[in-house]
């Protein structure tokens, strides 16, 4: 008796599968913005862009998280399109 059922939507060998996206840190998001670290954290303190805190001293973000909220809050994009 198989006690197995077939799934239709599960993923053929055929599809991709999407990857996890990494974190990053506040001096890498500003080396891709081209600002300073500084900026990011004044931008991260009004809510400008989207932030994980860990713990008291190390905050991580997401790139694609940090594009969309910099496009939808019409910050100064410099051709990152």
């Amino acid at each position: 008796m198989n006690n197995i059922s077939q799934n239709p939507q599960a993923a053929s060998p055929t599809q991709s599968v999407p990857q996890a996206e990494i974190f990053i840190d506040c001096k890498e998001v500003a080396r891709r913005l081209g600002c300073g670290a500084r900026t990011i954290d004044r931008w991260t303190a009004k809510g400008f862009i989207p932030f994980y805190k860990i713990n008291s001293k190390v905050v991580l973000f997401k790139w694609s998280e940090v594009e969309s909220s910099l496009k939808a809050n019409n910050r100064i994009w410099r051709g990152l399109d």
